[in-house]
């Protein structure tokens, strides 16, 4: 019969581990975590305050309206301002218009 040496090995390594050495290591890993959600969560408040700025300022000129863009992240930018069906309908149409009418120019340029 074979005897198996890893269980032996394994065996040893088990009854050195002591978690207590790592305490400290844990603590600053634990520590790096929540510094960076901190961050993070920042971040996303002010990107939303930051939009909300946006949508007052454009909402002064217009009364229904739609944002797109990339910020300089490169993260996705999207807002629809619309107050009733009749607003989101009349957005939908001129979106499909500028696609449409953007095909066409592009067709008869080339």
């Amino acid at each position: 019969m074979k005897k198996n040496v890893n269980n032996k090995h394994d065996e040893e390594n088990s009854k050195s581990f002591d978690p207590s050495k790592f305490a400290e290591q844990k603590e600053l890993t634990n520590s790096a975590i929540q510094s960076f959600l901190v961050e993070k969560l920042k971040e996303k408040v002010n990107r939303k305050k930051d939009l909300d700025a946006l949508v007052h300022t454009i909402q002064e000129f217009l009364n229904c309206f739609i944002v797109l863009g990339y910020n300089f992240e490169g993260e996705l930018v999207n807002f629809i301002s619309a107050h009733n069906q009749q607003e989101a309908d009349s957005l939908a149409t001129l979106v499909n218009k500028l696609f449409i009418n953007n095909n066409l120019n592009n067709r008869d340029n080339s």
